[in-house]
């Protein structure tokens, strides 16, 4: 009567799920690892083939490779994080026996909450500092990974949250303090271009 279109609604959304989940399985043979890994070498040779010498003395060279190396080792690793629990929660909400209406509401809170505290990420790095920031971010992603060993509808909804505005500060705190040290390290503006398009390659490499 009444609730058959919400069961079929509901159905569909299991079937497609299941279909989803399938999929995961059937790539997680690795059956296409070489033609990725190909695909990872072509990419890497366009990327680094545009570094070289620059203009700057050996010593400001050296000194903005160690530079380099060491923003792109963290953020890689936090969007590795990222990237690694992304296909998984739905499976874990599942197995906990939630509902897709329930499973619906912890995700719209976690979209919910990046938005919201995305306004004012902004400010909050401005008036705590960038790298306390980054700092506040490994701290807020931990807790948000530990509610997810809890079956508790509450629990998991704070750890949505933690994991909302964490998100919010992954994407827009550590590109900033990038821009900032980089400036006031005074390397040549040119090479702050090459550090992002690194950390774009590498973001896409991690996600897969």
């Amino acid at each position: 009567g009444e609730n058959r279109p919400c069961g079929v609604l509901v159905s569909c959304c299991e079937s497609v799920s299941c279909r989803l989940a399938a999929r995961l399985i059937r790539m997680a043979n690795l059956a296409h690892l070489p033609l990725f890994l190909v695909l990872c070498a072509v990419a890497a040779l366009a990327q680094f083939k545009n570094w070289g010498s620059t203009n700057t003395n050996a010593a400001k060279e050296t000194a903005f490779r160690a530079f380099q190396r060491n923003y792109l080792g963290v953020y890689l690793i936090m969007m590795a994080a990222d990237w690694l629990q992304g296909p998984y929660v739905y499976a874990l909400y599942r197995s906990y026996g939630f509902s897709i209406g329930d499973i619906g509401v912890l995700f719209i809170a976690g979209f919910g909450a990046s938005a919201l505290f995305g306004v004012v990420v902004g400010s909050v790095a401005d008036t705590f500092g960038r790298k306390l920031s980054c700092l506040g971010f490994g701290v807020l992603y931990s807790l948000s990974c530990v509610t997810k060993h809890y079956n508790d509808f509450n629990i998991l909804m704070v750890g949505r949250l933690l994991g909302g505005v964490s998100t919010s500060i992954l994407f827009s705190v550590f590109d900033a303090w990038l821009v900032h040290e980089h400036h006031q390290r005074k390397f040549p503006d040119e090479l702050l271009g090459e550090t992002f398009s690194s950390a774009t390659f590498g973001n896409g490499v991690v996600a897969n």
